[in-house]
């Protein structure tokens, strides 16, 4: 499950699991993270979780919110990013995104589950990490870079879907850009990330 750990000169302040769509952090009394100091705004910034992830956005703070020292307006939360807010550290903590595509190489980190209900995988086609696999046995998979090129694979039932999700430059499904909108994987289907491609397979049996 996925946490915020709020720290202020090393010392931890709070711990806030995440079970809704949106966290307010702010110098308010309303917010979900109330931090007292005058360098935090009254809302200074929201956590918002969607099926495809977890994003931090600005919300129009006087001192800005940063992400591993880099200012942002909005950003996929990977786990062990740190958000500054003010003179506070957020530490964002989720065990489940594991898998990073930095400099489009793909790194593939191995998985601790148990693959006895997998049923679909990525292999990598080329590169530094041609034959590589990656098995899809979680509901919301991330691959890549933020700010880079980021992909979101999401299992919903018996179906499988992808979006782009952060970055500039688009990634490609059968040689047509991805967009926002989730679109459905098929067996077979190329995924092109600034040159990696990655084939999405439907596993027929149990490993």
């Amino acid at each position: 499950m996925a946490k915020i750990v709020v720290t202020f000169n090393g010392l931890i302040q709070q711990e806030l699991s995440i079970l809704k769509s949106r966290i307010m952090l702010g110098r308010r009394p309303g917010n979900d993270v109330v931090i007292d100091h005058l360098t935090v705004s009254g809302q200074h910034a929201a956590i918002d979780t969607t099926t495809t992830g977890s994003f931090v956005l600005d919300l129009g703070s006087t001192n800005g919110t940063l992400v591993n020292g880099q200012p942002i307006k909005k950003h996929l939360l990977q786990n062990g990013d740190i958000i500054d807010i003010g003179k506070y550290k957020v530490r964002y903590q989720n065990d489940t995104e594991d898998y990073d595509l930095p400099d489009a190489a793909l790194k593939i980190k191995p998985s601790s589950l148990s693959v006895s209900t997998v049923s679909a995988r990525i292999q990598v086609q080329n590169g530094a990490n041609a034959g590589r696999e990656l098995i899809l046995n979680k509901p919301v998979t991330t691959i890549g870079s933020p700010t880079v090129q980021v992909i979101a694979i999401t299992q919903q039932e018996q179906f499988f879907y992808v979006a782009h999700v952060d970055g500039a430059s688009s990634p490609k499904l059968n040689s047509k850009v991805i967009d926002k909108q989730p679109q459905k994987l098929s067996d077979g289907d190329v995924i092109d990330m600034s040159g990696t491609k990655l084939i999405f397979v439907i596993s027929s049996q149990k490993r």
